[in-house]
């Protein structure tokens, strides 16, 4: 959440504001940390009298006492969010920033993703608006990969409009979102019909849309897939928010990036402080961050099969033969990092996103008590966050071995397969999970989401549908098991977003066929 929001200075910045006004715009930054803007005003009145007009109430002093005593999820809310987070987007929009990420970024990270053996590429955009910019990211990649089928991509584009979502998931828009598109592109990846363009559709295909709210919801998170990310844009966002939020949601975005990971800003989101592991470049007119190597943060890239990957074991194994300053900079830190792990349980570190301090700990554990179905959980979950997912499946395979019938191993074992570009092998999982407690509102919620994107709409609502009815049998401020930090309160919303999401584009496509 937020924090606390200064209202005189709300006040003096947007003085011509009724006290109802006042009140529902601090009700806005509560909750999401957007920001409205004095030029924004009109905005926020025409939505108010909208809402107002379409749910029936007699003004807006009747609507902020409901709101007050509705949460987030309302759809008097809702309503208002799609309203004041229109944001007018377009293909390839800031030229110069796209001709630096397709010119000489992206060549080089695939260039350096090759020489690791590494074919996998997971990108975020953040406040995706209607989509247009992610699928910008995909068209590019297509130019830039000639064997691009032979990659494991992880496209990932969340919002909390989902009146923009459902438009995204379609991949129709006007020409004027076409406007900086070149000639070429447009006819090579859309389809022309009485003015409006259709997106190919294996284009479409590549992208998963989900709601997400930078102010509420966790990230890095696997089961959100915001973790071990690549690239993360989030233009024109900050310009709503808060100067604390930002600054909390940068921190965020370092931790879901892996070392060398690219965060991009708009050019008016301005962040007076970032994390000291960022380090900010600039380019002409253009700026970005790069996520820099931490000796004590775990790489990515899986290694080959068999070579222990924890920096204390190096160093502990190596020092004679790395007895140069490079070796003696590894042993240090991997002392420190121990030292810092001493009195920290698996639980705490996981659970503060130190993934590699989960490993140490996990590691000593099982020096002390041996492997444990929960001790192999927890590992696989750290793996995972690192995108070591071969040497994370391996860790589920341990634990469904120790006990083949705990459901939520087989729900993470079909959350890491997904992400291993294995979906027929995550719907077995998903399903089999099911099949031990029919009940588990998490295992219908990625098994919808899973069917969904492969085209079975019906079918994935239908399972959606199921995880919101059990979900809501459960203790509502209870933790949900595998998303540490999440309430099933909040996972009852998310799926509630989910399906309004995925309804509201299939009425659209029944109205537009």
């Amino acid at each position: 959440m937020t924090s606390q929001i200064d209202q005189s200075s709300i006040k003096n910045q947007l003085g011509f504001l009724s006290a109802t006004e006042e009140a529902l715009h601090a009700l806005i930054i509560q909750r999401t940390g957007i920001v409205l803007r004095d030029f924004q005003m009109p905005t926020l009145r025409q939505a108010l009298a909208e809402a107002c007009a379409s749910f029936g109430y007699g003004g807006e002093a009747a609507l902020l006492q409901e709101l007050n005593q509705k949460r987030s999820s309302a759809p008097e809310f809702e309503f208002l969010l799609t309203r004041i987070t229109i944001g007018e987007s377009y293909f390839f929009r800031h030229t110069g920033q796209m001709a630096l990420l397709y010119e000489e970024l992206l060549p080089e990270l695939i260039a350096r993703k090759r020489r690791n053996r590494d074919c996998s590429l997971r990108v975020w955009s953040a406040g995706c608006s209607s989509g247009q910019e992610i699928y910008s990211l995909v068209i590019m990649l297509y130019g830039l990969l000639s064997d691009i089928d032979g990659w494991n991509l992880h496209f990932l584009a969340t919002d909390i409009n989902k009146d923009a979502l459902a438009d995204a998931i379609q991949g129709r828009y006007k020409e004027w979102s076409l406007r900086e598109t070149p000639e070429a592109i447009a006819k090579k990846y859309f389809n022309e019909s009485h003015g409006e363009y259709q997106l190919r559709d294996d284009i479409c295909r590549r992208v998963k849309f989900a709601y997400l709210n930078l102010a509420e919801d966790a990230f890095p998170a696997l089961h959100t897939d915001t973790n071990a990310i690549d690239i993360i844009l989030c233009r024109n966002v900050f310009i709503y928010l808060e100067p604390e939020s930002i600054q909390r949601i940068v921190q965020q975005f370092s931790e879901c990036l892996v070392p060398d990971g690219l965060l991009f800003l708009g050019a008016s989101d301005f962040v007076d402080k970032y994390p000291s592991e960022l380090t900010h470049i600039q380019r002409g007119s253009f700026f970005y961050f790069k996520r820099e190597f931490d000796e004590c943060r775990e790489s990515p890239t899986a290694p080959p099969s068999g070579i222990c990957t924890i920096e204390r074991d190096i160093a502990k194994n190596a020092p004679e033969i790395e007895r140069g300053e490079e070796g003696i900079a590894r042993e240090h830190n991997a002392q420190l990092s121990e030292a810092f792990t001493r009195d920290s349980s698996p639980v705490d570190c996981l659970r503060a996103g130190r993934w590699h301090d989960t490993l140490l700990a996990i590691d000593k554990a099982f020096k002390t008590a041996g492997e444990s179905v929960g001790l192999l959980q927890i590992k696989s979950k750290a793996l995972a966050n690192l995108g070591r997912l071969d040497e994370a499946l391996q860790s589920c395979h341990r634990s469904l071995a120790l006990n083949p019938v705990d459901k939520h191993i087989y729900l993470l074992q079909g959350t890491i397969l997904l992400e291993n570009a294995q979906p027929n092998e995550a719907e077995e999982a998903f399903r089999k999970a099911i099949f031990l407690d029919y009940t588990f509102p998490e295992a219908h919620y990625q098994l919808g989401l899973l069917l969904i994107n492969q085209g079975e709409r019906k079918m994935g609502l239908k399972c959606l549908s199921s995880a919101l009815t059990y979900a809501k049998k459960q203790s509502p401020h209870h933790e949900v098991h595998n998303a540490p930090g999440m309430s099933y309160q909040r996972f009852v919303e998310i799926i509630q977003n989910e399906m309004s999401v995925y309804a509201g584009d299939a009425s659209r496509i029944q109205n537009n066929g």
